[in-house]
This record gives structure tokens, C-alpha cells and sequence, in this order.
């Protein structure tokens, strides 16, 4: 749960910041009239996103890597432009596009521009970000018990918990910005967050300069002696995701607080003391607003750190556990005594071959009867990642998927891989053969 409540707030929560500000740009520039272009710009994305999480999936057809280079290029590209038709056209013909007083006196040319370049916009950054979104359900990670396991519906709480606080945030983000009634502020606002957004494009997209992609054509060719500026921007950016979400939705945050601050006091006239109750009922509503964009500002930065952090801590495997060797070469076998894995939990075992190996196996007592779940320490989906001990459950290190105990020693899914062995005389016994073939599993 914890894990796609935190993945999906970073992968969404810059992008519909970035929308909601140009929604509210475009509503308090334009009127009524402005939704086209969002209402364009998002059903467009939507539409280029579903294809794209389609094809993904479906098809082999897609090289991720190359998708994202020219993704990053024509943000940057549309960015620029944004910024110059929005500051400079924009003055330019004041009366007549977002700086006008009166919305219905028509868009204009500088309007359009600014909204067609607005929609552009929102249509790049959901089919960046929106495909990979759009199929975390149909890739959870279920250990092959389908979509009505405890498993599937765990990790659609965290996805939906996460959507619920995007949408949230947002919400109340583009009320603040409708309350406080001043285009100007609100397009600084986007300015400057789309240009922490280009910055980031920019090193993404050098990073794959300085990888020396193949596929790009259009760039000379990287050298870090002629350009030793390049390295340094790709990895910052690469490696700082979190530093630029943390940045833009901090700077959507200057909007409640400046509404905040100016509601403080009440505005207006009034010559009776229905019309100072009217006043003081604005200004309280304006601060609550404020407050629950604050509050879920600081519930989104908590689930990108502290959870985070928790999600992504290392769990240290177990110890592997003494077992008899008796014999010697392919014919030796590993003697383990029931009463040693008789207790319910799970034992880690392990051999180094002499191509230098790891070779690890576990064993664990089901539930009832005394059968066991026997399997290598790994599994065909997640390699070699290794299983952990989580109270009474067995759970993979690496997709934190609960085991089905009883299903341990079955081949599919996320169980691990199974490994023959026969009892005897009170021993679990395990042939140096088996153990052998399973090196190719560890190299």
C-alpha cells in the first residue's frame, strides 16, 4: 500500500499542480471561455496517455528512453514559448488577453497563443508522466492470486489514497488561486514553476546525450573534455526527481499563503452588520481553503520523505543456518534436521560452490499438516532478491508481496523457485546435484 501511495504521488503530483495553475490562469484570464483549452489539453493527454500505457504493455514496440528524449525536448521548447507570449505578446495587447479586467471582451491573439501553448503543454506533461500511472493496476504484483486478493486490493488503496490527495491538493489549490482574483500572480506562479520543470527536462534529457544514445542524431557528439558541464547537470537532475516536485508544488504554495495573509484582515465596505458578517464569512472561508492546501502540501511532503525513506529502507536477510554436508562432489548430500525447521518459521540456508556462488534455499513448516514449503531463495519475477520473515508472514524482499505459505514449493507467480528434497530418518535431505543446478539462478 505504502509503496504506491508514495510512487504515484510523485509521479502525479507536479503535473497536476502545473495544470491546476494553468486552469486557473486560463478561468481568471478568460472566463468561462478559458476552459477549452485545459478541457482540450486534458482529454488530448488522457487519450495520447491511455495509447501510449497500451502500447507499453501490449507491444514491444515502444523504446522508452527515446519516447522520453523528444518528451523533454518539446517541453522545454513549449516552455520557452509560453513564458515569452505570456510576459512580452501578453503586455503588449493588455486589454485584450489575460491582463484584461473584463473577460468577456474577447481572447485575442495573445490569448490564444498563450492558451494553445498552455494546452500544448498539458497535453506533454500527462503523456509523460500518465502512461506508466495508468497501468500500476494491471501490473500489481499479486503472487498469481488475481485481482480479488487481499494482495491486489492493499496496493489499490495506496494507488487510490494517493489519487484522492492529489486531487485534494488541487482542488482547493485552484480555489485559492480563483479567490485571490490576480492573473498576474497566479502566471508569475506558473512561470516560474514551468521553468523549474524545463530546467529538470533539460538535464534529463542531457542525460541521455552524455549517455551517448545511438538513436540521437540531432546533438553533436558527447565529450566530456569539450563539455564537462554536461555531466554535472544530467546527474543532479537524474538524481534529484524529489528536489523538483518539492520546488514547484513550493512555489503553488505562494498562492494560499498570500490569500492566507490577505484575508487576515477584512476588505471591503459595509454599512451594516450583515454585510461585516458577509465579509468575515469570505475572509474565514479564504483562510480555511488556505489551511487545507497547507495541510495536504504537508501530507504530500511527508509521504515523498517519510515514507519514502520507509519504503525504501534496506531488510536485512537472515543469517544462513548450519546444515551436515555428508558425502563429497555431485554425490554429496545436505542433511538438515526437522526439529531444526519444525517452529512455523522461515530458515535461509546456504552453499558456496567453487565458481565462487552464493547458492541460498529456504524452508518453512505449513500450517497443519507437516508438510513444508521448500524453494530457492528466489524467484522467477523478482530474482534473487530473497524472502523475509514479517511476523507469521513470508514476504518478498524486493515487490513486498505476502507469500502463500501453503503455496510455497509451487512453481509461478512471485513463490520461489521450487527445489527438490526427500526426508528420511528425521532429516530433510538435499541432493549436491540440485543445489549445483540452481548456481544459474544466483550468478
Amino acid at each position: 500500500m505504502l509503496k504506491y501511495l508514495e510512487t504515484v504521488t510523485e509521479d502525479l503530483l507536479m503535473i497536476s499542480v502545473l495544470i491546476a495553475l494553468f486552469w486557473s490562469m486560463c478561468r481568471l484570464a478568460f472566463g468561462h471561455k478559458g476552459d477549452r483549452f485545459i478541457a482540450v489539453g486534458m482529454i488530448a493527454g488522457a487519450v495520447a496517455s491511455a495509447l501510449m500505457a497500451w502500447a507499453k504493455n501490449k507491444t514491444s514496440k515502444i523504446a522508452t528512453n527515446q519516447w522520453n528524449f523528444y518528451i523533454f525536448l518539446i517541453t522545454i521548447g513549449l516552455t520557452l514559448l509560453f513564458m515569452v507570449f505570456s510576459v512580452i505578446f501578453g503586455r503588449k495587447h493588455r486589454k485584450l488577453t489575460y491582463y484584461g479586467s473584463d473577460t468577456n471582451a474577447g481572447i485575442g491573439a495573445g490569448g490564444w497563443m498563450v492558451g494553445i501553448l498552455g494546452c500544448a503543454l498539458t497535453i506533454m506533461l500527462l503523456f509523460y508522466e500518465l502512461p506508466d500511472v495508468m497501468a500500476y493496476p494491471v501490473n500489481f504484483e499479486t503472487a498469481g492470486k488475481g485481482v480479488m486478493s487481499a494482495e491486489f486490493f492493499t496496493r489499490l488503496a495506496g494507488y487510490l489514497l494517493a489519487l484522492l490527495l492529489i486531487w485534494v491538493y488541487v482542488r482547493f489549490l485552484y480555489a485559492c488561486a480563483m479567490a485571490l482574483d490576480s492573473t498576474r500572480i497566479v502566471l508569475w506562479v506558473m512561470n516560474l514553476a514551468l521553468l523549474a520543470n524545463a530546467v529538470r527536462c533539460f538535464g534529463m534529457a542531457v542525460s541521455k546525450w552524455t549517455g551517448r544514445a545511438r538513436w540521437i542524431k540531432l546533438l553533436p557528439s558527447y565529450s566530456s573534455a569539450k563539455y564537462p558541464w554536461a555531466f554535472p547537470i544530467a546527474k543532479f537532475c537524474t538524481n534529484n526527481t524529489l528536489f523538483f516536485v518539492l520546488v514547484i508544488v513550493g512555489l503553488s504554495m505562494l498562492i494560499p499563503v498570500i490569500l492566507f495573509v490577505k484575508n487576515l484582515r477584512i476588505h471591503g465596505e459595509y454599512s451594516n452588520p450583515a454585510q461585516l458578517r458577509k465579509l468575515k464569512s469570505v475572509a474565514r472561508h479564504r483562510r480555511v481553503i488556505s489551511v487545507i492546501v497547507a495541510v495536504c502540501f504537508a501530507l504530500c511532503v511527508l509521504n515523498l520523505t517519510v515514507v519514502k525513506a520507509y519504503n525504501n529502507q534496506e531488510v536485512e536477510l537472515s543469517p544462513p543456518e548450519s546444515y551436515e554436508l555428508r558425502g563429497e562432489g555431485e554425490d554429496a548430500r545436505f542433511y538438515i534436521s526437522l526439529e531444526q525447521v519444525n517452529d512455523g518459521n522461515l530458515h535461509r540456508f546456504e552453499y558456496v560452490t567453487d565458481n565462487k556462488v552464493d547458492v541460498r534455499w529456504i524452508v518453512v513448516k505449513k500450517p497443519g499438516a507437516g508438510a513444508f514449503g521448500v524453494g530457492l531463495d528466489a524467484c522467477d519475477v523478482c530474482g534473487t532478491a530473497g524472502y523475509y520473515q514479517r511476523g507469521e508472514q513470508v514476504v518478498c524482499k524486493r515487490c513486498d508481496v505476502v507469500m502463500n505459505i501453503n503455496t510455497i514449493g509451487f512453481k509461478g507467480g512471485c513463490n520461489p523457485i521450487p527445489l527438490a528434497y526427500t526426508i528420511d530418518s528425521g532429516y530433510m535431505i538435499f541432493e549436491m546435484k540440485d543445489i549445483l543446478a540452481a548456481e544459474r539462478e544466483f550468478k
